[in-house]
């Protein structure tokens, strides 16, 4: 008999309150947090951000809510969309290594502040929030199919389930108005695997987070769905992974809260401005050129091996675009084996079309290794110099990784240079005290007003 998993859901996301968070939950939480807004902050060094600002101009609404990094406001939908395009415009913000749900705190960060700033929500509600949405997108996720085998971007499609559940529970839904959530935002999620390296990637975790709270300011005002959304014939799971037992909804039940997700096993932080499959290439790469103290100029050819899974989609023999670059493991290799470095500059458009740089690619070579296993925790990187010595090095576990974390300075750090796009270091630092201490806001506007140049 198929358990009751959307009722199951519905009734913890109603029943979830800041008690229930362990210290390690929140703690954890709130680095994710800080990290989210720094990536949005950065984002405006995309041309994706002035398109985005427009439009909402365009779209008006009563303005209750702040974008990231402007000062316009705008409505509650429009801007989770808004702050969850930016926070993903970069491809900068955190990514789950081992529930393959995506990006997740683009969009769920952007849902619940979108919601709480326009209610007034506190920093313990925010918190709540944050941490529920993030354990129902990553319980779903985990018991069911790879889904982009089936050519879906699973970001907003269990993002915008997880969105719904932080947007409910700040809105303080009760279990029947939850469950509606969850049957609206279903019908609404959606996305193409294929539009990598292309601005409509952004736009899944914008639209995701909008999704979720659309569908919960439509639920509060009694709007219906189907109750048992999830799991029913020809209901979520059914239609997404081909019908019956494709996923596990025991699975999806077990260990719900217990401990969160954010607390164990947890989300990964990226160390590189580009997406998560090319880390290991480059952590590899980085640390061949720092560790034998190797200049371009020594360097006869690189050779990288990916599984075939990872070569059919991030191997491009040519980069157009930056976005394109962040997508393209030789293109990553080759910039790290260039400058010694990755960083948010080597990811522009101006950088692609360097002669150099199309002088450092035509030296990787990438060897499609059918004996790499599909989620192989690893990338062989050997460098050939011109003196007759190959050097050789094997990334394993990347940093950033849940298993391989960054500490709370170099998080700090990252969100220093990122909010330095848009805010100054004062208001940076500012910042990073007020998340420190969120769980005593009175008003979650304390922490959005710090956004705002």
């Amino acid at each position: 008999m198929t358990p009751p998993v959307t009722e199951r859901f519905a009734t913890f996301v109603a029943e979830t309150d800041y008690s229930a968070l362990s210290p390690r939950a929140i703690e954890n939480a709130k680095l994710h947090i800080l990290d989210t807004l720094g990536v949005a902050l950065a984002g405006y060094e995309h041309p994706v951000a002035n398109i985005v600002l427009d439009y909402c101009r365009f779209m008006g609404g009563t303005p209750d809510v702040t974008i990231i990094g402007s000062s316009e406001r705008t409505s509650v939908p429009m801007g989770a969309f808004a702050n969850g395009l930016l926070a993903h415009a970069i491809d900068y913000d955190d990514w789950d290594a081992i529930a393959r749900v995506g990006h997740p705190s683009c969009q769920i960060v952007a849902s619940s502040l979108s919601a709480g700033e326009a209610t007034g929500a506190s920093g313990k509600d925010f918190l709540t929030a944050y941490v529920v949405g993030i354990e129902i997108a990553t319980q779903m996720s985990a018991a069911c199919p790879d889904i982009i085998k089936r050519g879906f971007h699973s970001t907003p499609i269990y993002g915008s389930m997880g969105s719904a559940a932080a947007a409910a529970s700040i809105l303080r839904l009760k279990t029947n108005q939850v469950r509606a959530a969850f049957g609206i935002a279903a019908s609404a999620a959606g996305g193409l695997f294929r539009q990598q390296g292309s601005m409509v990637k952004p736009f899944h975790a914008g639209n995701g987070a909008r999704n979720g709270v659309e569908a919960a300011l439509l639920a509060q005002r009694g709007f219906t769905a189907d109750e048992a959304i999830i799991e029913n014939p020809i209901g979520f799971c059914d239609t997404f992974f081909f019908g019956d037992n494709t996923c596990d909804y025991e699975k999806m039940l077990e260990g719900l809260g217990k401990p969160f997700y954010v607390d164990s096993p947890g989300l990964s932080f990226k160390l590189h401005p580009c997406s998560a499959p090319q880390f290991l290439a480059a952590d590899a790469t980085l640390h061949l050129v720092r560790q034998h103290s190797i200049r371009f100029e020594d360097i006869e050819s690189v050779e990288l091996r990916l599984n075939p899974f990872r070569y059919d989609r991030h191997y491009r023999p040519a980069v157009q675009s930056g976005l394109q670059g962040k997508f393209t493991t030789n293109y990553v290799c080759a910039v790290a084996i260039l400058d010694g470095r990755l960083e948010r500059a080597s990811f522009s458009d101006a950088k692609t079309r360097e002669p150099k740089v199309q002088e450092a690619m035509n030296k990787v070579k990438v060897i499609r290794d059918e004996t790499i296993p599909e989620r192989g925790e690893y990338c062989p990187v050997a460098i050939k110099l011109k003196d007759g010595r190959t050097v050789q090095y094997t990334a394993t576990i990347q940093k950033g990784h849940a298993k391989n974390p960054l500490t709370e300075d170099e998080v700090e750090e990252k969100f220093r240079s990122n909010a330095s796009v848009m805010i100054s270091q004062e208001q940076a630092q500012e910042t990073i005290a007020c998340v420190r201490r969120l769980e005593k806001l009175g008003n979650v506007r304390e922490l959005t007003k710090l956004l705002v140049p």
